[in-house]
């Protein structure tokens, strides 16, 4: 595998994020969000530069620290008003991070970068708010909050503050006495909203003195502040970069960059006669594979310098060469996942029941090799049991990597065909398998709802290291998707010849 290219991959990285933080990351659609559990990217541009894929594992981060580390039931017991969940936010948002760099150091100058990228290098988010004092003070907390692991923030943070000192004297220190509290001992979503209370109360202090002292123009902005709904108030942290996300969605999410959700498939068993016509078609793979594997692992004794003394090469003794020495000597082993992708839409309707066979029997050939490890999925699949949802791209997997073979990979063909996302969905679930080598095989009639994302899809694939080949049923189309690495079959008994033509070479580099 291409390590360096794969972690320019904006797929892989969140997969690998999502694994290490324990969440759950999809990628499709045209928001970026999150609901406490699984964090959502919207499709992605094909050609997404660095700067779009630090945005995201930023967010990827921001987010991950959030689920990991807020209590929502305490947020949702505070009852908190939009002006004081504003605050909580910008006090959360810094909590948060950090516990997640103490556990993470690596994802802390991931935070760093993005808290220059949004209020240095784009200084619109930092400017926001100046010519009104009121709304200076939440983007003075913000910076001031944020100041603390980016020290270049600083000098706006002490404009921020002469600005409104400027309309309120004094509120900037009394305000920065609970800031300095919050940096030393807030440790919990409760500290949190304990603070802001005591920060609300502070402003709300400061409009009584303000009024009683007749200061009409800034006792009316203030308390238009205090009583501010969630739209008048500036974007919290998370919906700024949620919107950077989504602009850079394509307009049609199809022409994006989209993985393929977990789905679920209703599976049928291979009646016997199937389960017959499999056996004889497997014994036929598998002693075309094993003729070429055990001609490449057997065991050899090698006759050198070490090992144990040969007594049959003694007589070298006499004319003094030392190569008497008997070591055993093995090519390298198998270790390669195979993982067979079974294009289940309707336009497959004719065909499912010669690829349903198709698969069992490769898994069964397979199976019996010694360091290859194999699993199955289809393609589309439902959002939930006893749905017939096709709005969004899913897989349901058949039989997984490691699980043992069994007969139920009947499956009835319906809805559209999406290759490229089914393809990111697999690569993503290969992965993490300790094989070096990963190769994908694709059953299918060759024809993706998106042609452009399916040959995308196998460019890119192929330049991480995966190996994808197609074979057709009943159809030549395959020889467009996968050039040079796709075999077409019309019925069982052609699947040998046209397996070991694809795997021979594959299975013993």
């Amino acid at each position: 595998m291409n390590n360096k290219l794969l972690m320019k991959s904006l797929p892989f990285v969140a997969s690998v994020l999502g694994r290490k933080y324990g969440v759950r990351v999809q990628i499709g659609g045209d928001k970026a969000f999150t609901d406490g559990k699984t964090i959502q990217l919207p499709a992605m541009p094909l050609d997404s530069d660095d700067v779009l894929r630090s945005t995201a594992r930023a967010y990827l981060d921001h987010e991950a620290a959030h689920i990991r580390e807020t209590n929502f039931e305490w947020l949702k017991l505070a009852k908190l008003t939009p002006f004081e969940m504003h605050i909580w936010n910008t006090l959360e948002d810094w909590r948060v991070e950090n516990k997640l760099a103490e556990v993470f150091p690596g994802c802390r100058q991931n935070f760093h970068w993005l808290i220059r990228h949004l209020f240095i290098n784009d200084g619109s988010n930092a400017q926001a708010g100046k010519s009104d004092p009121a709304i200076s003070i939440l983007n003075w907390l913000l910076l001031t909050v944020r100041s603390w692991d980016v020290e270049e923030l600083g000098p706006e943070c002490a404009q921020l503050a002469s600005i409104i000192d400027a309309q309120y004297p004094g509120l900037s220190d009394r305000l920065n006495g609970i800031l300095q509290k919050v940096r030393a001992k807030c440790d919990s979503t409760q500290d949190c909203i304990l603070y802001t209370r005591e920060i609300v109360d502070l402003l709300k202090g400061y409009l009584k003195q303000l009024e009683s002292n007749g200061q009409s123009t800034p006792a009316k902005k203030l308390k238009k502040l205090l009583d501010s709904n969630s739209g008048n108030l500036p974007k919290a942290f998370g919906e700024v970069l949620e919107e950077q996300l989504a602009s850079h969605a394509p307009d049609d999410a199809e022409d994006g960059l989209r993985v393929a959700k977990d789905g679920y498939k209703r599976l049928t068993v291979l009646d016997e006669g199937e389960l017959e016509l499999t056996r004889r078609a497997s014994t036929a793979l598998k002693s075309r594979l094993h003729g070429i594997i055990q001609a490449k692992t057997i065991k050899h004794d090698r006759i050198g310098r070490r090992g144990q003394l040969s007594t049959a090469h003694l007589h070298r003794i006499a004319v003094g060469n030392p190569r008497m020495f008997r070591s055993r000597q093995e090519s390298r082993g198998i270790s390669t996942a195979v993982h067979i992708l079974i294009d289940c839409s309707g336009s497959m309707r004719r065909r499912i029941g010669l690829a349903s066979q198709i698969s069992h029997t490769v898994v069964s050939a397979l199976n019996s090799i010694n360091g290859v490890n194999v699993g199955v999925s289809v393609f589309p699949a439902v959002r939930a049991q006893g749905g017939e949802n096709y709005d969004e791209p899913t897989v349901a997997p058949i039989l997984n990597h490691g699980q043992k073979l069994h007969t139920c990979f009947g499956v009835a063909a319906s809805g559209s065909t999406p290759l490229g996302e089914a393809l990111w969905w697999a690569f993503l679930q290969m992965l993490p398998l300790p094989e070096k080598r990963k190769i994908i095989l694709c059953i299918t009639d060759g024809v993706p709802d998106n042609p452009a994302n399916a040959h995308q899809a196998i460019k890119d694939g192929s330049a991480y290291g995966f190996e994808i080949y197609g074979l057709g049923i009943k159809s030549e189309a395959v020889f467009n998707l996968f050039p040079g690495k796709s075999r077409v079959i019309t019925e069982l008994p052609d699947l040998a010849p046209a397996m070991f033509d694809l795997l021979q070479e594959s299975l013993t580099k």
